[in-house]
């Protein structure tokens, strides 16, 4: 008898999972997929949507339509409560029953952590969908036309997202470079990081220097260790009584893994974010695999002021795809695969150059650290946006990439 296979999210890691459990297990068993969001958004590129570089429709598409080419259903719905001893996910619109179970949900994004957080309030700003990158550009234009003004980007304590608030900063510093306005304008970024590039994985070897040579030569103020206290009207409000005076503010705010996983004993951490064991399996639920934020990664070490440890979406790949072979494993017999020491390659855009970093493992002492610097990688993540999305749109190949 077949098995019923459900997979929550339908972003990189949602989206990898199912598509390598249907290559894996063929039509025998049922695959579905429940998400929030009838859109697969390629989000490394809401930087260049946010200023103006991109039209949201180049970095979006449907994703049911390519789930169900490989004859996966999609069913649009979020999932609220999960009861892993009954094995079924209750979501606003329906009940999900199944055998085996992906949790690659990514995150839910704290607002409430700091006053005045939310861009609902209109007080700051975010990036983590099409919409808060349209806001941005809005506002960024309206500061445009004004002609001067303070910009204060930063990540708030317990952030993990952080590459983000650096692309921004230099992308709007080369922005107004080329507007001519650059003079007009104070830049600056705080952040939760003991210092620039830490990166919640304790740095990136000489990385460090780049950045704090890049903050020095663009006359942006980096102000490092720093808890977030409020955005008020008059500004942003740091731990300590300083006050950074700003006209846009753009702030990552820290993570809940899912509130459905939360409250179930063995289940998530405090934060709702999955346990899982070195083959990405629940150890309680071991029918239940986390792909992705939705996994819980502790940080190598303590920080002054917290600090998350980052989940790219290069990693969430390698991770789905790890996590499919393992359930299809339990289920056809084979050999399950560890997780290993997981890599990372990452390519910041800083406008006018950008940085490419790459280790193994993710956090140090590693057996290979790579950090260059130079315009060509921001030709290459242009050119790996537009292979992912015609990925998306027309099923060019997408191999596994590990470093």
């Amino acid at each position: 008898m077949g098995k019923r296979i459900l997979v929550l999210g339908s972003s990189f890691g949602g989206y990898h999972a199912a598509m390598r459990l249907r290559k894996l297990l063929g039509s025998a068993h049922q695959i579905s997929v429940v998400s929030a969001d009838p859109l697969f958004t390629f989000t490394p590129s809401l930087p260049w949507v946010a200023l103006g570089g991109r039209d949201p429709s180049a970095i979006q598409h449907p994703v049911a339509a390519r789930l169900g080419r490989a004859g996966i259903r999609h069913m649009q719905d979020t999932v609220t409560r999960l009861e892993p001893a009954a094995c079924r996910a209750i979501g606003k619109n329906g009940v999900y029953e199944y055998d085996y179970l992906v949790a690659a949900t990514g995150s839910e994004l704290d607002f409430a952590a700091v006053p005045g957080l939310d861009p609902d309030g209109a007080r700051s700003h975010a990036l983590f969908t099409v919409e808060h990158a349209m806001a941005v550009r809005r506002a960024l234009e309206r500061l445009y036309a004004r002609g001067g003004g303070s910009i204060v980007l930063g990540n708030a304590q317990g952030a993990s997202c952080l590459g983000p608030a650096y692309e921004m900063a230099f992308l709007i510093d080369t922005m107004l470079r080329r507007k001519k306005l650059r003079g007009k304008f104070s830049i600056s970024l705080f952040t939760n990081e003991p210092f620039a590039g830490h990166f919640g994985v304790g740095g990136f070897g000489a990385m460090r220097r780049m950045l704090e040579d890049e903050f020095t030569d663009r006359d942006i103020e980096c102000i490092t260790s720093v808890r977030l206290a409020g955005v008020s009207p008059h500004g942003v409000e740091l731990e300590g009584g300083r006050r950074l005076a700003c006209d846009l503010s753009l702030i990552t705010p820290p993570f809940y893994g899912s509130h459905a996983y939360m409250g179930v004993e063995g289940l998530a951490n405090p934060r709702g974010f999955l346990l899982a064991d070195e083959f990405l399996a629940n150890q309680r639920y071991p029918n239940i695999y986390a792909v992705g934020v939705s996994l819980a990664i502790p940080p190598k070490e303590a920080t002054p002021v917290p600090v998350g440890v980052p989940k790219t979406g290069q990693m969430t790949q390698v991770m789905a795809s790890r996590a499919a072979h393992n359930i299809a494993a339990d289920i056809q017999g084979g050999v399950k695969v560890r997780v290993g020491d997981l890599g990372v390659v990452c390519i910041a855009d800083a406008g006018d150059t950008a940085f490419l970093v790459g280790a193994s493992p993710l956090q140090p002492p590693r057996n290979r650290l790579v950090h260059k610097k130079g315009k060509i990688y921001h030709y290459m993540k242009e050119a790996f946006e537009l292979y992912y999305m015609a990925h998306m749109r027309y099923g060019l190949p997408m191999p596994e990439r590990s470093f």
